[in-house]
């Protein structure tokens, strides 16, 4: 089964086709989001899922490859434990990790959608019965956020923007909240943004970022695609790393801003996968 998705990347704009998948666990209690911080500075490639027991197939596919902890390969993660790889149509592959055994199936072996594959266990990198799940497009090279296939989560709070401050090129710090003037020049831009799936649950990267500076898109930071280069992770088609976006402990880094003379108007939007939005704005003199 097919369907279409709206995809924006680098503020670029465009419509692609891709397998809708299913979820790979009956309940969908989340312990991660893809592209979120994981150990110091470590982007999440997909997505964690807590106290599951059962592993289903998101889509029909055949058995890649069966990982064993024990013996592990260059081409996955170790983090994974044991695990299985299904290959899809369209050279999608899908992750089953932390699996407590792997040996159900042979390599080649055709796998329904549903269909269940095996159980979790305590052979990956997180507590016993998470399931690490991840989507890659093997021709593109990218890790894609499951999120984008999987069918709608019911999610009606908006991410939260906190702590917005603006870091001079002599390190100095100012709090946004109370800020009324600057003087001019190149800033970095850094904010506490979170998403969370119900009142006092935990908190999880959001889905897109944009940032406006006097009403103009200079910037938008989308969780959808993660692709590996050079020993770097980098979100979608931007120059954020892993390192970068997350190289202050409490905040992301929304990137530079210019600050030139006159009033500046400051626009933070969060977007998370099913639509909630939040914003914040500051308007501040520029000396």
């Amino acid at each position: 089964m097919k369907r279409f998705f709206f995809c924006l990347l680098a503020a670029t704009i465009f419509f692609t086709e891709l397998p809708a998948l299913e979820w790979p666990s009956d309940t969908q209690d989340f312990l991660r989001l893809f592209g979120q911080r994981i150990g110091k500075n470590t982007f999440e490639q997909g997505l964690v899922f807590k106290e599951v027991t059962t592993v289903r197939a998101a889509d029909n596919g055949i058995l890649l490859i069966a990982l064993d902890k024990k013996y592990g390969t260059g081409a996955f993660p170790s983090t994974l434990g044991n695990a299985l790889v299904l290959l899809h149509d369209d050279g999608l592959q899908t992750v089953y990790g932390n699996l407590d055994d792997t040996t159900v199936f042979r390599t080649g072996a055709a796998i329904e959608s549903t269909s269940v594959i095996g159980r979790t266990g305590n052979s990956g990198w997180g507590k016993p019965n998470d399931l690490i799940f991840q989507v890659s497009d093997s021709q593109k090279k990218v890790y894609i956020n499951p999120l984008l296939l999987l069918p709608s989560v019911n999610d009606k709070i908006a991410p939260q923007i906190q702590n917005v401050v603006l870091i001079n090129e002599q390190n100095t710090a100012f709090q946004m909240n109370g800020q009324k003037t600057v003087r001019q020049g190149s800033y970095g831009l850094y904010a506490d943004i979170s998403d969370t799936a119900s009142q006092g649950g935990l908190s999880f990267s959001p889905f897109r970022i944009t940032i406006f500076v006097n009403g103009t898109n200079i910037r938008t930071i989308p969780f959808e695609t993660i692709a590996e280069k050079d020993g770097d992770s980098y979100l979608g088609n931007t120059a954020f790393t892993d390192t970068l976006l997350y190289r202050r402990k409490n905040e992301l880094y929304l990137g530079k801003i210019i600050l030139n003379r006159g009033k500046s108007d400051i626009l933070i939007t969060a977007r998370d996968i099913t639509g909630n939005e939040k914003s914040e704005r500051f308007t501040i003199q520029v000396d």
